[in-house]
Formats: C-alpha cells, sequence, structure tokens
C-alpha cells in the first residue's frame, strides 16, 4: 500500500511539471494517470527477481561517462549535417551467473556505454558474449568507449 502512495504521489507531481498548470481538468487528468503509473510501477517491481547491487568503486566512476560526452559532441555535430550512417560492432562482453552484483554489472555497462553521444549500445547476447554497438563517427577503441566505468 505505501508504494502504491508513493508511486502515484511521484506520477502526480512528474504530471504536474510536465503540464504546468492547475485547471480542475488537468489535475483529474493528473490523478487518472498517476494511477496507471503507479499500477505500472507496481507491475514492473513485481517483476523483478532480486535489486542490483554495484560495487562502490563503480559509482565513483560515474564521471567517467561525462567526460565521453563532451568528447563525443563536436565530432558528433561535425558528423550530422553529412548524414553519416555510422557503423556496427560487436563488443566480447562476459555475462556471468545470475545475481544482484552481476545484474547492476550489466545494467551499468549498457546504461553507461549508451551515455554518450557518438556510441549507442543497441542489445546484448548474453549467450555468445558480445554486445551490439553502433557509432556515427568511428572511434580506434570502441570497447573502451563502451565500457567507461572499467567493468569488463
Amino acid at each position: 500500500m505505501l508504494a502504491s502512495l508513493a508511486w502515484w504521489g511521484l506520477s502526480a507531481a512528474l504530471w504536474l511539471v510536465l503540464v504546468d498548470n492547475t485547471h480542475f481538468q488537468e489535475l483529474v487528468a493528473g490523478a487518472v494517470v498517476a494511477c496507471i503509473g503507479a499500477a505500472a510501477a507496481l507491475i514492473v517491481r513485481a517483476q523483478r527477481r532480486f535489486v542490483t547491487r554495484p560495487r562502490p568503486s563503480w559509482l565513483l566512476r560515474l564521471w567517467r561517462p561525462a567526460m565521453y560526452y563532451l568528447r563525443d559532441l563536436v565530432p558528433v555535430a561535425l558528423a550530422l549535417p553529412r548524414r553519416a550512417r555510422g557503423r556496427f560492432v560487436t563488443v566480447p562482453f562476459e555475462a556471468h551467473r545470475e545475481s544482484p552484483r552481476e545484474a547492476a554489472r550489466r545494467v551499468l555497462m549498457k546504461s553507461t556505454g549508451s551515455f554518450a553521444p557518438n556510441t549507442y549500445v543497441v542489445g546484448a547476447d548474453e549467450e555468445r558474449g558480445i554486445l551490439l554497438v553502433h557509432q556515427l563517427v568511428a572511434r580506434d577503441d570502441v570497447a573502451a568507449d563502451v565500457d567507461p566505468l572499467s567493468l569488463r
């Protein structure tokens, strides 16, 4: 019950921030949307097998993707007017047994690998141990671009 109220409150607050309007109709619509959002959040929460547990050292390196972001801005901005198509590359990626720490490693690697504008993790084939990556502007060390936290 507490979780549903918390999710409803967060969803309602997000609605108010986005619509920037407190007319009665908007408040009613926001309440309905917040109910839907809270229900969706609880359904997703019920599907998880465990809570991720990243190592503190991984979190201390979260500044690195921001540096990659700044580094990639100029090359990507120059490539856009030329309508560069980029390239797809596979990168080796070890998927270990299921555990909260391993789940955190996979989530962090896929999300931080996609943070910079030049590199995007399209998908992972954990059985074959590869990540499919798209780069707009080709760089020499794709593996380093995909893994700014050194999680591989």
